[in-house]
């Protein structure tokens, strides 16, 4: 009877607690661990013991306003987010990225893509940015390279062989791009 008794005074329907629940805890004060009721024998399982931990470390965090997570972890998603963009998980990666390299690829891979407003054309040749001092010069198959890296390729034949095709083009008809 001082089970019961103890059982009103202290077990309350709380979050997260149902009112089932609340009952099958009720009953476990009824039982021994050795029960025969197979769904009681459970509750008292060891591998209970572990969601139980994590129970009580996730009230504890919720208590005193805790991350579960690190600082460290955090403040790495945020410079991830910043600068993870659509191609770090895309077939062409940038060795350069750390988004694009492991591990840093798979931590980022929930976070949001970043928002850029101004964009920069990168040289898939050189790694350079493409301006008004390497103008973009596209191709006849419509790939798009700096023209240092252009000029570079082609300074023996003037023949230019595109690094994702393999086709071959005669330096005069790369094309500049004008980007507004």
């Amino acid at each position: 009877m001082g089970a019961i008794t103890y059982a009103r005074r202290n077990l309350v329907e709380c979050e997260g607690m149902t009112g089932e629940r609340l009952q099958e805890t009720m009953v476990l004060l009824a039982f021994k661990p050795s029960t025969s009721s197979e769904k009681y024998r459970a509750l008292f399982s060891p591998g209970r013991w572990q969601e139980l931990v994590l129970e009580f470390r996730a009230s504890n965090y919720e208590l005193h306003h805790l991350h579960n997570e690190s600082l460290l972890s955090t403040a790495l998603q945020s410079g991830l987010s910043v600068i993870k963009t659509h191609q770090c998980y895309s077939d062409e990666k940038s060795g350069d990225c750390p988004v694009c390299n492991e591990p840093l690829n798979s931590l980022a891979s929930t976070l949001p893509f970043s928002h850029c407003t101004q964009s920069r054309l990168i040289c898939r040749i050189s790694g350079e940015p493409m301006n008004e001092h390497n103008a973009p010069m596209m191709l006849p198959n419509g790939n798009v390279y700096g023209e240092r890296a252009l000029l570079e390729m082609a300074a023996n034949e003037g023949i230019l062989t595109c690094p994702r095709t393999n086709e071959k083009y005669w330096m005069e008809q790369a094309q500049k791009v004008y980007v507004m």
